[in-house]
């Protein structure tokens, strides 16, 4: 039986599409890019998949049309050195050295921006709304810190929804996992699941 869930997977999967070519055309290599999880939970019950003792790097940016939340795509430490380590084919003594570049950390704000416009940009298209993000904003630390700053930033985000997506990264030789948050307020979770169910409803006719 379909359901809302599968909406927002067919969601995915055509992100992932454009997002697959536009990764590509950046990194000069084939990538996919799969999302092969989707399940929308409560912002409070990301408390409980998350390792927040981990570091990692944040792409941050609200949604300014069509649906009132913000997105995060987030890499641990050891992928965000994998994509660095990728684009600019460091050698292996190089991968250890333990330092981001300053390019590197403007890769990871270009794809991750990427991945954030490729959901939003097919979330419009399925829903037929104009849903467009804001500047994005590049954040660093223990997730601990990324989320008390982007997820919990009021006491009100801990009421609201949260898509969670999981994006990887596929080429010959490495294979980076990110998350992709799509973080809603309590009146734009209620507009998707009432858009999922017309769409449903119009699959059935």
């Amino acid at each position: 039986m379909i359901d809302k869930l599968d909406v927002l997977r067919e969601i995915g999967s055509i992100s992932a599409a454009h997002g697959s070519i536009a990764l590509s055309e950046i990194l000069k290599r084939k990538i996919m890019l799969k999302v092969p999880k989707t399940e929308m939970i409560s912002a409070e019950a990301i408390e409980q998949k998350i390792d927040f003792d981990k570091v990692g790097v944040a792409v941050y940016s609200e949604i300014i049309t069509g649906l009132s939340g913000k997105v995060i795509f987030i890499l641990d430490e050891k992928d965000a050195f994998k994509l660095n380590s990728i684009s600019y084919k460091l050698k292996t003594d190089e991968k250890r050295s333990g330092l981001m570049t300053e390019m590197g950390m403007s890769l990871i704000k270009e794809v991750g921006s990427m991945v954030s416009s490729a959901y939003v940009n097919a979330m419009g298209m399925m829903f037929k709304r104009i849903v467009l993000l804001g500047v994005p904003s590049l954040i660093s630390g223990t997730m601990r810190e990324i989320l008390n700053i982007t997820v919990f930033s009021s006491h009100e985000m801990k009421d609201n929804q949260v898509l969670l997506v999981d994006a990887i990264f596929e080429e010959p030789i490495e294979k980076i996992v990110g998350n992709f948050y799509l973080i809603l307020t309590k009146k734009a979770a209620r507009e998707v699941r009432q858009l999922c169910e017309q769409i449903l409803k119009d699959l059935k006719k």
